[in-house]
């Protein structure tokens, strides 16, 4: 075994990002981030070594869609929803969509 291969972690960097709940504020800032790139969102993505989403505009819409009717409160009901959200989007930031 090489010594890279020796320091690469056997599971991707998978940061923990989830919240039990959101302000609508953070709601709105994420979705408008989302929204401003909808028609630049590749087709699928790689979340981390177990995950890849196959259709990733039409998960990124089923997504926002469910926190724009409960965007008042995004409490740990809906909070999975928001922490998959940022999940995606620190992967496409990482891709270079900005």
């Amino acid at each position: 075994m090489t010594e890279e291969q020796e320091q690469k972690p056997a599971v991707e960097k998978n940061p923990h990002i989830y919240k039990p709940a959101y302000t609508k504020q953070e709601v709105d800032e994420l979705t408008h981030w989302f929204e401003e790139r909808m028609d630049r969102l590749p087709a699928t993505l790689r979340l981390n070594e177990a995950t890849t989403t196959s259709d990733l505009p039409r998960t990124v819409k089923a997504l926002l869609a469910v926190l724009k009717v409960h965007k008042e409160d995004i409490s740990v009901t809906f909070s999975g929803y928001m922490s998959h959200l940022d999940l995606i989007r620190l992967r496409l930031k990482e891709q270079g969509l900005e």
